[in-house]
């Protein structure tokens, strides 16, 4: 078959319209989305109103690993340390490689001041990302915070 130089600039440009459409930052969602107005609430600290609309999602959807990783997200925000965990749990259970819930778990482990378990979070990571992804670097970044602020408490 050939493909004449005008077919292949109009299969470029109509790709490079599909890809325009998404907006950078918007978690992968569309804005109508249940998911997107959650995220949407998170990013506006409104955390307690995402945590009631997440309940309603993962009644219709008891497999959403990303609706229980953001009830762990929600309720670590809130402080409800235990609560949270067991949603990260959960994400985990369903989906073992979400990278965003192994992050938030270590973050968790941080701030409850298990770093020893933080790390086997990172290293969880480090086997699931490829080149060190943006969860594993965060996360090795929490963590070296979290180190520096338990040493400099027993100074």
């Amino acid at each position: 078959m050939n493909i004449s130089k005008s077919m292949i600039t109009a299969l470029i440009l109509a790709t490079l319209s599909c890809h325009m459409q998404a907006a950078p930052g918007d978690w992968g969602a569309s804005k109508s989305t249940p998911m997107a107005e959650v995220k949407e609430k998170i990013e506006a600290t409104e955390y307690q109103s995402a945590i009631d609309e997440l309940l309603q999602i993962v009644t219709k959807d008891k497999d959403n690993a990303d609706a229980y990783n953001l009830l762990g997200y929600s309720n670590r925000k809130l402080k409800r340390f235990d609560v949270a965990e067991q949603f990260y749990l959960k994400a985990l259970e369903l989906d073992p490689k979400h990278k965003g819930a192994l992050e938030y778990l270590g973050e968790l482990y941080v701030e409850t001041n298990r770093l020893d378990m933080a790390n086997q979070m990172l290293q969880r990571l480090d086997q699931v990302c490829r080149f060190k992804c943006k969860e594993y670097k965060q996360l090795a970044g929490y963590i070296e915070t979290g180190k520096a602020s338990i040493s400099s408490t027993w100074k």
